[in-house]
């Protein structure tokens, strides 16, 4: 089998959820024996030594344009299918990479399935012009949750039934372990409890919030510490507003976090928190979760579906501060509740949210849609997303 796939960026360094998820689905489908056929922007970085990647580059060098797209993709898709040959196209993003995907096939005549990654849909007035005709025409799509496939019908009103969920993937380097003092003492964590929020510092994240609900838990526990994790086009007006709010001396702000030093952030909190307003999946809830903390989250996206409703979660209305203070300080209050919380949040990703599961899913879509192609058949059969929704726990 062997995949081309026009591609964005799976930098081993970055904010974006969708590009961690690349990064880590196509190193380890790699890993897996798959050849793959990655082409990048000149400059764009990427992991290197992956067994089995190929990376080309595009005649520009910096990162895609969605309306640029279309006039470079079809091009090297040929190029590369000239060269090495293609048995499927993989569009890892509807709006910039699904056009060029589908120009390519019907321009240059590559006989190869379509299919699609989507995690979830943004608002705007496009969707219904790029995303809605990329879904009906590719062969197959792959959603992160149920809520991004249910999406795609209430949205743009398209058919799912040649849409499946596969679930993120966790890595196990994300486990308890004992706090790091010697950071705990950089950031000035104190004694008091810790929740933490990790992830890009932008809009839909919907961080303005959570400092509000902070400023109402610093009255009850004063020696509470919210320690916000990441980097992103926020960052100076949340200070800001931490200031204006008077609560700078119990918020942290740690900037950008290195991919290597996730795994000692999560361990200096005791619950980790998230108020966003859109996830299509939620790594930085999973990967928590993983780590054994307990979690609190708004009741939107996909992010209940994720925690589920055991010890270990609490699911808060999305614009109720009190909800959220009140979450925060059922697991303050017990250390035995976060315990067996997070113990219960860990054992969940360990059934349904590690990577071994997910690339064998994946694989199996891949070889199934490249098999009913072979056989001329290219209307997939709608039973290949039921017997996943079977194995799903």
């Amino acid at each position: 089998m062997r995949i081309c796939t026009p591609h964005c960026g799976v930098a081993p360094e970055t904010t974006s959820g969708g590009e961690t998820y690349e990064r880590e689905l196509l190193t380890r489908l790699g890993r897996a024996g798959v050849a793959i056929d990655i082409i990048l922007a000149r400059g764009k970085p990427h992991p290197e030594a992956v067994p089995n990647w190929t990376v080309h580059r595009f005649a520009i060098g910096r990162g895609l344009r969605w309306y640029v797209a279309p006039l470079l993709i079809p091009r090297a898709i040929r190029r590369v299918k000239e060269s090495v040959g293609v048995d499927l196209l993989r569009v890892h993003s509807l709006r910039y990479i699904g056009p060029g995907a589908l120009w390519a096939r019907a321009r240059y005549g590559i006989a190869a399935p379509i299919v699609a990654h989507h995690h979830h849909l943004d608002p705007g007035p496009l969707n219904a012009l790029i995303e809605k005709r990329v879904i009906q025409a590719c062969d197959h799509v792959i959603t992160v949750s149920e809520f991004s496939r249910r999406q795609l019908a209430s949205e743009l009103g398209v058919r799912i039934d040649h849409v499946s969920v596969i679930h993120n993937g966790v890595d196990e380097r994300f486990r308890p372990a004992p706090r790091n003092p010697a950071l705990a003492r950089r950031l000035d964590l104190g004694a008091g409890p810790v929740a933490l929020f990790l992830g890009g510092l932008k809009v839909r994240k919907n961080l303005p919030f959570l400092l509000d609900v902070w400023k109402e838990l610093v009255t009850q526990v004063p020696a509470a510490t919210l320690l916000v994790a990441g980097a992103g086009p926020l960052e100076s007006s949340l200070r800001l507003r931490a200031r204006r709010l008077g609560i700078d001396a119990r918020v942290r702000f740690t900037g950008r976090v290195a991919e290597d030093e996730k795994p000692e952030i999560y361990n200096l909190a005791d619950v980790f928190v998230s108020p966003s307003s859109l996830e299509g999946f939620g790594f930085s809830v999973a990967e928590a979760m993983s780590s054994g903390l307990p979690v609190v989250v708004p009741r939107q996206g996909a992010l209940p579906e994720l925690v589920g409703d055991g010890p270990g979660s609490i699911i808060c209305a999305p614009d109720s501060v009190s909800e959220f203070v009140k979450a925060l300080l059922v697991f303050f209050a017990s250390r035995e509740r976060c315990a067996v919380g997070g113990s219960a949040n860990r054992a969940r990703v360990d059934v349904a949210f590690r990577w071994d599961r997910a690339v064998s899913a994946v694989r199996r879509v891949y070889e199934h849609v490249i098999q009913r192609w072979q056989l001329g058949e290219r209307a997939l059969a709608v039973g290949l997303a039921e017997q996943l929704g079977r194995e799903r726990p």
